[in-house]
């Protein structure tokens, strides 16, 4: 089930992806300031509506969720955890290569801190735990008060918009150093790229990151996943809650409301669209058809850095290869995203099914006990997954 909702994540976060694999970073909020057409602009905002934040919530409260895991494991087989900041180190440095090397856009080295900041909470009640995920996801309306009052009093908050022509000219800079320059300037243009999108890094962690990674752990704490027919009540209305206040946050965001308005839409929408997804997959997997339907997504979830690593390797490079970088408009970009994932999912069941662990995922494993680990499918390792789905 977790990697099946792991698995559909990642989809999502390759659609949201491939205007940032695509396109300069100084257009990432504002796609119209290179692709002014109608049908981009419908496809830009059917993604952001849809998919976007969403798909990046649930993909947060995974981790949390599989935190919770590995630490539930740990205590029951009387092992310590200090494993665990061990895959935090490690899973900084592969997201620092990512971000230098790869890609701007890397979410991993967010995850990492965090994932520090999570690891206090190991031994914290469930009330603790939900009060300060609550808490934190409320936070940024607070915030918004103190901006709408210092508006009304004439006080300039930070983040003021900058001059037209000179977001113009970063645009065409960057469109062509990423497209025709050196390596040696793609490096360093995504450097200041990277540095840029995580001047607020400490906010992102803390607001919106760390809140899901708590919900992801109170959740598997709950009992739901390992027992969803009794929580199913609570589930179906869940999500009526959840498609009912997404829908309407994100049309407000969409639409000309208030800005407190806009800003409470942005706080509820993501996470009510997201417990509407992970509902309807709970469900949906409860159901035997349907869930061998969904296995094959959860081939991808169960190699999700392998093929989240992959996404950014081959989009940054083939924009820059075939010199479409900045080129290629978001409604076109629908087919490669699909194209991409097809392959994905079928590598991933391909190589599930000769080996234990995604390429990366067994570096990780590797580095985080200094050892190599067995790779390759044993004969007794697929009969005790057959004899597990058949009893």
């Amino acid at each position: 089930m977790i990697d099946i909702l792991r698995g559909l994540a990642l989809f999502g976060i390759l659609a949201a992806n491939m205007r940032a694999f695509n396109a300069p970073f100084a257009v990432y909020g504002d796609i119209a300031k290179l692709f002014p057409g109608m049908a981009d602009q419908i496809a830009q905002a059917s993604i952001d509506a849809l998919i976007s934040v969403k798909c990046l919530t649930l993909f947060s409260f995974l981790f949390g969720l599989g935190f919770a895991v590995q630490m539930s494991r740990a205590e029951e087989r009387g092992r310590p955890v200090s494993f665990y900041p061990r895959r935090l180190w490690i899973l900084l440095g592969i997201g620092l290569i990512h971000a230098l090397l790869i890609w701007m856009g890397d979410i991993l080295v967010c995850y990492a801190l965090t994932g520090f900041l999570l690891f206090l909470f190991r031994k914290r009640a469930q009330k603790t735990v939900a009060i300060w995920a609550i808490s934190l996801t409320a936070l940024p309306l607070v915030m918004v008060a103190v901006a709408t009052v210092a508006a009304h009093y004439g006080i300039k908050m930070p983040g003021e918009p900058d001059d037209p022509a000179k977001v113009a000219r970063e645009i065409q800079s960057s469109i062509q150093i990423y497209r025709d320059g050196s390596y040696w300037a793609m490096t360093v243009q995504r450097f200041h790229d990277w540095a840029d999108a995580n001047k607020a890094l400490p906010l992102e962690i803390l607001l919106l990151v760390l809140p899901r990674f708590l919900a992801g752990l109170w959740v598997w704490r709950s009992g739901l996943l390992r027992d969803p027919d009794r929580y199913m009540p609570v589930v179906k209305r869940v999500m009526a809650w959840g498609l009912l206040i997404g829908l309407f946050g994100t049309s407000i965001r969409l639409g000309s409301w208030p800005f407190a308005l806009g800003a409470l839409a942005f706080v509820t929408a993501p996470v009510a669209l997201a417990a509407f997804y992970a509902g309807g997959v709970l469900m949906l997997a409860q159901i035997p058809t349907w869930r061998n339907r969904l296995a094959p997504f959860g081939a991808v979830g169960q190699m999700a850095l392998t093929n989240y690593l992959a996404q950014s390797l081959f989009f940054a490079w083939f924009f820059r290869l075939t010199h479409t970088f900045g080129s290629v408009r978001p409604a076109l970009g629908l087919l490669p995203t699909v194209i991409f994932f097809a392959l994905q999912i079928w590598f991933s069941v391909w190589w599930l099914n000769r080996f234990q662990f995604g390429p990366v995922e067994w570096l990780w494993r590797a580095l985080t006990y200094g050892a190599a680990q067995p790779m390759r499918r044993s004969d007794q390792h697929l009969l005790y997954h057959v004899a597990r789905d058949v009893g």
